[in-house]
């Protein structure tokens, strides 16, 4: 008995202390500085969410709560796992999911806001797929496609996320394929950018230091790092080269707006 009673309330504990427990991420913009993941514990309480209880993330402004948003989260499917800042365009945020059992399936999800009309915005929905064609060879499939979707509709109809989640074989059941390019190694593009006009690689983070390579509007660059208005990118290109150089922000539609 003496040992039930143990046993139950290490149980509660535990239980307790992990549906309380929130994960924490750093946002690098005016709007939001913060996010915070939830594992929907709270959900079930909130009418403003759909009624299977969806995980969902809360944008924060200096500790102010400013809105919720769907982790895409899956139960049995592609899980929550990380949240990115992003600048191209209006976006804000890349929300991350992976599928933990089977192969590599990542889905990436980019959040904006929209100040005419003072919403947030689901943008581009995107995933990577890794494969390995033998024990030497793999590829990977990166596909992006534009969705421009209001965020409170996700939160209140299912049917529209399962409209706007992709699979392998693309969105809405593989009728739409979206923008793909395929690499004949394992790349990672979680922090993945496309190109939005011809612009030519620096050597250094200076707009001075031009180099005669260039990108084309469309091209597809892996984000590294960042110094200010420059970004250190990775470029893979048809015949599976890779090269290191600068951008400026304005070649990605990057540079921080908000």
């Amino acid at each position: 008995m003496k040992f039930k009673l143990i046993l139950i309330t290490l149980c509660i504990i535990f239980f307790g202390t992990s549906s309380a427990e929130k994960l924490n991420f750093n946002i690098d913009h005016k709007v939001i500085n913060s996010a915070k993941f939830d594992d929907g514990f709270g959900a079930q309480n909130d009418r403003n969410f759909i009624q299977n209880d969806r995980d969902f993330i809360e944008l924060y402004q200096d500790n102010n709560l400013i809105t919720k948003i769907p982790s895409f989260d899956e139960d049995g499917g592609n899980r929550f796992k990380k949240i990115l800042t992003r600048y191209d365009g209006n976006n804000i945020i890349r929300v991350i999911t992976y599928f933990p059992d089977r192969g590599h399936f990542r889905i990436y999800y980019d959040i904006g806001f929209n100040k005419n009309k003072n919403l947030f915005m689901l943008n581009k929905v995107s995933f990577e797929i890794q494969e390995w064609l033998s024990e030497t060879d793999a590829r990977t499939i990166y596909c992006y496609h534009q969705i421009n979707q209001e965020v409170n509709e996700l939160m209140n109809s299912d049917d529209w996320f399962h409209k706007i989640r992709p699979s392998a074989d693309g969105w809405e059941d593989g009728t739409v394929k979206g923008n793909c390019i395929v690499s004949n190694k394992i790349v990672e593009y979680e922090n993945a950018y496309i190109v939005v006009k011809k612009s030519h690689l620096l050597s250094k983070p200076d707009i001075n230091h031009r180099t005669k390579m260039y990108l084309v509007k469309g091209d597809i660059v892996n984000l590294l790092k960042q110094d200010h208005d420059f970004y250190y990118v990775e470029y893979i290109n048809s015949k599976n080269k890779a090269t290191k150089k600068w951008l400026h922000c304005s070649a990605l539609e990057a540079c921080n707006k908000y």
